[in-house]
């Protein structure tokens, strides 16, 4: 999630535009990284890094980014901030 009040559970819609297009698998706080981390399915057109897509948790979407893995702060600049 882009948006710090972000949250999901798993099994929620991942949107782009408004078709959905995946769904979460499972997700939890990266609080190394200090953002929620969601892991799903997704078609290949969408699973490019940079690719801005929404999930939808109770009625109202949230903002996402697809990124490549590892997540991880090397230099641990957020545990130290």
């Amino acid at each position: 999630f882009t948006d710090r009040q972000g949250m999901a559970l798993g099994k929620e819609p991942i949107f782009a535009g408004d078709r959905a297009v995946g769904y979460v698998t499972s997700t939890n706080y990266g609080y190394s990284l200090g953002v929620h981390i969601l892991y799903g399915y997704l078609p290949l057109a969408h699973a490019e890094p940079g690719g801005e897509l929404e999930v939808a948790y109770f009625g109202k979407r949230y903002p996402a980014v697809v990124v490549e893995e590892p997540l991880f702060d090397p230099g641990m600049a957020r545990m130290r901030g």
